[in-house]
């Protein structure tokens, strides 16, 4: 690697120590990359040698690669931009360093030293950055790096962002797509001199994933990733900057709150354009996941997890769908569509999102004995049963929150809690519109809340439950300020973490096969636990999801699909069985219900149990194996979604023809020999040609 200044008049023993000229640009440079700046830190080049040396991603350069903002009193955003800043670039080993001693927010200078150090490693430019606060400010936030203009790749123009929301999306042609409002993904900002930026954003951990993602075509990308071993929390970014011309900035933002006379230094962020696909960016983040990442052991019946039926029994509005003595008869129409657990929601006196952390068995659908004769009798009869706990919200009405509740309630920097409302309200236009329960978060270190969590998870498992479930304990992203010895920006990962991992370390004694299920997949969180209800945009089949992202990067990790629906559509069973979920069908309210008791649709049922006895006959590959997306895999036909798996000795192809017509099957396995093919009604004599519309297919490979 070299690093070089273009100054003719900058060598030896000046290149060490100088002070940036006008016009003088800085570079680091390998076989592999190419990254230049300005003499005032601004990013003006950023090649991949690899896919095209003559090709510079960045089309429109900015001032710089970061802005930060502080707080000062009651004065809560104000803004510092990389421009007008006294700055100077040097070299530092065999990267560079950008260097502001100082800096200017308006007409005054404020005694905050700004460090941002770049390196080349390989085809990654690795960066880091230091703020030393020797003002009187609290700095809140800070955006770094800011990568941009970025107008396309290469001459297509065509796109894509793969963005780690739920197992995964990807939003095509990002750039047009960022033309207008799509649904949450690109809030549209105020605008800025009559132009109105947009951006898609999501706060991690919680609402990303996972802390990293690519821009691709297919042919080249850029892979960005923060790795970041405290998991502070931050904002994964991308904005499509109309204020500058319409380019692309790619950043993320993180909220140290560095207070006078504190030193930042941030963990390393990861810049890497390549060649080829996305594939090989999952594996660089998942390298860096090992650091921390441990699975823990699973009880062998959640290792063949087939997916689950959840049963809201009574509602929030007081209605009682269901009895305990229905629950062995849901079991068995749970196995009816091929799934092996009973999930039991709203199981309590106070209904479903009510009354929590309060859970009492209900005298009007049978009460405790009952309860506990129902549990028992699916587990005679081989089945599964999970009980609902919420780990996450307090019912702000009760008593118990008033007089001791509210202690652990995660609070704003105005001091008020965060408040979440949920409402079931299914006809009534009342419910909907005017009746919303409030909920508080919990953001606590105190032993109290998971001391709790603990007491009643031990007494729930002692009615006869196989396995509970901690919801929306597995994502949510906040910044709590009610916990003072540590920063807002680690209370709640910190909290998050503790309590996931006490109620592993309290319960598992107690009932070592017990499946510890939480809501919502991220990284950090899913390490704790046994499997996750899955919830999100990935998790669930729509126009963007695109689940390959998360199960490529986190294979062993189980999860469900999600589906608020009690009969699913082949379209979505089949999204469900190709990518490697676990189905999840959901009766939430009397319309569900009455399906059930009717039998209305039962072919649909009837469709999932065949793809689930599809994926049990090739269990050791596609229940125990190794999720491998499509690496390795030539498919003649694109118009057929394939996907790999390894396992067992083997390997085996899901192919779902996700079309309104009949597909040719063209799939081969460079090295490796096709013994059989298998669809829903068994093993094919031989290999079919064609699939039909909405037919999946097993191709074993030896």
């Amino acid at each position: 690697m070299r690093v070089t200044f273009s100054a003719a008049a900058v060598h030896g023993a000046l290149a060490l120590f100088f002070l940036a000229s006008p016009g003088m640009a800085h570079t680091l440079e390998n076989s592999q990359v190419r990254v230049r700046f300005d003499d005032r830190g601004g990013m003006t080049e950023l090649v991949d040698k690899r896919s095209d040396a003559t090709r510079n991603l960045i089309s429109k350069p900015r001032a710089g690669v970061w802005k930060l903002i502080f707080q000062k009193g009651m004065s809560l955003e104000n803004v510092i931009n990389p421009d007008g800043q006294e700055t100077r670039v040097e070299p530092f080993g065999s990267g560079l360093r950008i260097v502001a001693s100082k800096l200017r927010f308006r007409n005054e200078i404020l005694n905050i030293g700004l460090e941002i150090q770049v390196r080349l490693t390989g085809d990654e430019v690795r960066w880091s950055a230091t703020i030393d606060n020797r003002s009187d400010v609290t700095v809140s936030e800070f955006f770094f790096p800011q990568i941009g203009g970025i107008d396309r790749l290469d001459s297509t123009g065509r796109d894509d962002l793969l963005w780690p929301s739920g197992s995964g999306i990807r939003i095509r042609n990002v750039k047009e797509t960022m033309r207008a409002r799509v649904d949450a993904l690109a809030p549209i900002e105020r605008p800025v001199n009559g132009v109105a930026d947009q951006r898609i954003e999501a706060p991690y951990p919680g609402g990303a994933t996972m802390s990293w993602y690519e821009f691709t075509n297919g042919r080249r990308g850029v892979y960005f990733a923060s790795y970041d071993p405290e998991f502070l929390t931050g904002t994964l970014r991308v904005s499509r900057k109309f204020s500058e011309g319409g380019s692309l900035v790619f950043e993320f933002v993180k909220f140290p709150y560095v207070r006078p006379g504190e030193t930042w230094r941030s963990a390393e962020y990861v810049t890497r354009p390549h060649p080829g696909g996305w594939h090989e960016s999952a594996q660089r983040y998942r390298a860096w996941a090992n650091s921390w990442f441990q699975q823990q052991t699973r009880p062998e019946w959640v290792k063949r997890f087939k997916g689950m039926l959840l049963v809201i029994l009574r509602q929030q509005y007081g209605d009682v769908m269901w009895h305990y003595d229905d629950i062995p008869w849901l079991y068995e129409e749970a196995k009816k569509s091929g799934v092996d657990t009973v999930a039991l929601f709203g199981w309590t006196e106070a209904g479903h999102d009510n009354q929590y952390p309060i859970y009492k068995p209900d005298p009007a659908m049978g009460g405790e004995p009952a309860l506990r004769k129902a549990l028992a009798d699916v587990s005679r009869r081989g089945g599964h049963t999970l009980l609902y706990l919420q780990g996450h919200l307090m019912d702000a009405t009760t008593d118990w929150y008033k007089e001791r509740g509210h202690a652990f309630a995660a609070t704003n920097m105005w001091g008020s809690p965060y408040f979440e409302q949920w409402n079931k309200g299914y006809e009534s236009s009342l419910l909907r519109q005017y009746t919303h329960k409030l909920f508080a978060t919990v953001c606590t270190l105190d032993d109290e809340w998971s001391n709790l969590m603990v007491k009643e998870g031990k007494e729930k498992l002692g009615y006869g439950a196989t396995a509970l479930i901690y919801d929306q304990c597995g994502g949510s992203s906040y910044l709590c300020y009610n916990v003072p010895q540590v920063k807002p920006s680690q209370a709640f990962v910190m909290s998050r973490v503790k309590l996931l991992r006490t109620l592993r370390e309290k319960l598992k004694p107690v009932a070592p096969d017990f499946g510890f299920m939480v809501e919502y997949n991220t990284d950090v969180y899913a390490q704790w636990v046994d499997f996750i209800h899955g919830a999100g945009q990935g998790n669930f089949l729509s126009d963007v999801s695109y689940p390959a992202l998360f199960r490529y990067t986190f294979p062993e990790i189980i999860m469900t699909a999600r589906q608020q629906a009690v009969r699913l559509e082949a379209r979505h069973v089949n999204y469900t069985f190709t990518y490697g979920l676990r189905y999840e069908m959901e009766s939430r309210y009397r319309a569900d219900m009455e399906t059930l008791r009717t039998g209305d649709a039962a072919e649909l049922s009837e469709y999932m149990r065949q793809t689930s006895a599809l994926r049990d006959r090739y269990w050791d590959i596609l229940g125990s194996g190794r999720f491998l997306d499509d690496q390795g895999l030539k498919n003649g036909n694109s118009a057929i979604t394939a996907a790999l798996y390894e396992g067992g000795g083997r390997h085996a192809v899901t192919v779902w023809n996700d079309t309104k017509s009949p597909q040719a099957l063209d799939i081969s396995l460079p090295g490796k020999n096709l013994k059989e093919a298998a669809g829903v009604r068994g093993v094919y004599p031989q290999v079919p040609r064609m699939l039909a519309p909405q037919e999946v297919a097993v191709l074993v490979f030896e």
